[in-house]
Order: C-alpha cells, then sequence, then structure tokens
C-alpha cells in the first residue's frame, strides 16, 4: 500500500490540481492520500476535506494551529501506521506488515503541497521501494535533475546548505539533503519512531527533511535518487521559507545532531528499545510501529 501525505498550509492556490494530479499519476496503484492542513488561514483545510468527501481515497487530518513542517510530517506518518494497525488495507495484502515479495510494498511517499513537486514522478519512486530499497529522493542535484523558477539567492543558499551538510554527515550517493519529494518504507519508518518516538522530526522548518534523512539513513539497508526537475516557476503565492529561520534552524541540526551521534545518544536511545517499545507495545502507539 502506498501512502501519500501531503503538508499543507496556505496552499489553497494549487493544491486541487495537485490532488487531482496525484490521483491521475497514481491510478494502477493501490494508494492513499493523507493531506495535513497545518493550521491554514486560508481555504487549505476546506478543500482537501471538500476533496476528501468526494474521493474514498482521501483523507483529512488538520492541525487547529501551524505547527510547522515538522508536525505536520509525523501527523501523516502516524495516521499511515495507524491504518496498517487498524487493518485498513487494499489491494496489499493483510494490514500491520508486509510478506516477502509482496508486489505492493508498504510505503510512505511525501511531497511538497504548492504544486512544485510533479506527482507523475511518484510511480518511479515507489517502483524503487518495489526493487529492495528502503528509501528513495527525488534529486536535484543527482545527473539530469534542475531547478526552474528559483532566484539567484535561493539556488546559493540550497547548494550551500547541501554542501554544508554532506562534509557534516556524509551519505554515499546522496546529493540532495533537503528536498521533501521522497518515498519511504513503511517498515524505515517504524524503526524510526522506535528509536525516537515524537522526537523522528524536531525540527518545525525546512530543516526537517534533513533531520529526518540523519535519522533514518542508519536504519537503511539501501537507498537510492532519481533525477527531479523542481517547478518553482508553478508555485503561487508567497514563499513560506523563511530564509534567515531556515539558516539557524540548520545550525542547530548540525549541533544537536552531532552530539546525539557523539555522545552515544542514538546508541543509548537504542539500547532503551525494549522499555519503550517491547512486544507488548509501545507507550505511544500501536505494537506493530516497532516491528521490521
Amino acid at each position: 500500500m502506498l501512502f501519500i501525505v501531503l503538508p499543507a498550509y496556505n496552499e489553497e492556490e494549487g493544491l486541487q490540481a495537485l490532488l487531482e494530479n496525484t490521483e491521475k499519476a497514481c491510478s494502477g496503484l493501490p494508494y492513499r492520500i493523507i493531506g495535513v492542513d497545518d493550521g491554514s488561514r486560508d481555504q487549505t483545510g476546506t478543500i482537501i476535506r471538500d476533496y476528501a468527501f468526494r474521493s474514498e481515497r482521501v483523507e483529512a487530518v488538520s492541525h487547529g494551529e501551524n505547527r510547522g513542517l515538522g508536525p505536520a510530517l509525523l501527523s501523516g506518518f502516524r495516521r499511515a501506521l495507524e491504518y496498517k494497525h487498524d487493518g485498513w488495507a487494499e489491494n496489499g495484502g493483510p494490514a500491520g506488515g508486509e510478506t516477502a515479495g509482496d508486489p505492493w510494498p508498504d510505503a510512505i511517499v511525501t511531497l511538497d503541497a504548492d504544486n512544485t513537486h510533479s506527482p507523475e514522478l511518484i510511480p518511479l519512486l515507489y517502483q524503487r521501494i518495489r526493487e529492495g530499497d528502503d528509501l528513495v529522493i527525488a534529486s536535484r542535484y543527482t545527473p539530469g535533475g534542475r531547478q526552474r523558477g528559483l532566484s539567484l539567492l535561493r539556488r546559493f543558499l540550497s547548494r550551500a546548505a547541501g554542501t554544508v551538510m554532506k562534509c557534516a554527515f556524509p551519505l554515499p550517493g546522496i546529493r540532495d539533503y533537503s528536498c521533501g519529494f521522497r518515498a519511504y518504507r513503511l517498515g524505515l519508518v517504524r524503526k524510526g519512531f522506535a528509536a525516537y518516538g515524537e522526537r523522528l522530526i524536531e525540527s518545525t522548518n525546512f530543516s526537517a527533511t534533513v533531520e529526518l534523512l540523519l535519522k533514518l539513513a542508519p536504519f537503511c539497508r539501501g537507498w537510492s535518487e532519481v533525477p527531479f526537475e523542481l517547478r518553482y516557476d508553478r508555485k503561487r503565492g508567497a514563499s513560506k521559507m523563511k530564509i534567515w529561520a531556515t539558516i539557524s534552524g540548520y545550525v542547530a541540526l548540525i549541533f544537536r545532531h552531532r552530539r546525539l551521534t557523539a555522545y552515544g545518544g542514538f546508541r543509548e536511545r537504542s539500547a532503551d528499545w525494549s522499555a519503550d517499545w517491547s512486544k507488548d507495545g509501545p507507550k505511544d502507539g500501536p505494537k506493530e510501529w516497532a516491528e521490521e
């Protein structure tokens, strides 16, 4: 089963087209769209709810206030995991786990809700998961990837942030650390929740995607990138990115993650799995979340 998580904040202008294009792109797949309205002040929440009313494959999740990208992603992830726990499955086998050779493995795809990420790429990302990868990144910087419509300043900052992250936390074969257009095997996300719980994503700004990558990477059996064209020229409305807040978020993430790895924080946290994520179930979620 493929769960498509769309974190959205004030995206009324491009959201309707994105939902329609996503359904078209995924028509041959067993999928479910989870739209997370992160306390929008426009009609974003109404658009998601109306679409969910018309389509049984779409569900609306709402935050009463704007919490940020990290919490919105976590809400979408939790909802996908809850579906598997509660027994919801369609053309994807029994809920709660995968079987060897399952033609429709459980996975989550995340993409921006501003229509700058082309959902036509979703089947390729999912195909890589079906072929064995745990994580697939739609990359602007792998050969064949590109960006359209970004200002020179935004291009420079994106490249600079990526270079700093690659130097601080090298991940072989990964060139794009910050793009939020990705596919995750559901078992990988379960492992992340088992290790970190609600602290899987602590960042609330755009550094959340980098934090998620760094925390899930140690659990990955395999990852890959596919070339991707960011269509920023299709974005309507003002950018949600606050440049200085994003820069400070990256700096805080570097120090926080270095401290976590340098002082054995991850190893200590891993040793506590038996207490919080035992076979009797985790304190804050269904026991299936901790299963591979």
